[in-house]
């Protein structure tokens, strides 16, 4: 990975702050959790929902402001075990040439 690419996803990795999630129509805050990491070109954050239960419908993470970064609908209905809620950045730069 070349410098560029390293320093944009510490970018990325840093501007994202928490996520909220909804779950029977109520927003809950959550963590990024601690295990997020980047792997070559690709940030992976995740979201362990522990304790609540109850049918999960929309996450997204945001950053310090609250402004919606990445967001996902799904249809999960969550039990007593914890569910983890992954969100994948992969990185692509291109290089080109404009004449003009």
């Amino acid at each position: 990975m070349d410098l560029l690419q390293e320093e944009t996803l510490k970018f990325w990795d840093r501007l994202m702050v928490g996520a909220k999630v909804t779950i029977d129509g109520t927003k809950h805050d959550y963590p990024i959790h601690p295990s997020s990491y980047i792997e070559g070109n690709t940030l992976k954050k995740f979201v362990y929902l522990e304790s609540e239960s109850g049918h999960v419908t929309h996450a997204y993470i945001h950053d310090q402001h609250g402004r919606r970064i990445r967001e996902k609908t799904m249809d999960i209905r969550k039990g007593e075990d914890g569910l983890m809620v992954t969100f994948f950045f992969q990185l692509e730069i291109k290089e080109g040439i404009t004449s003009g």
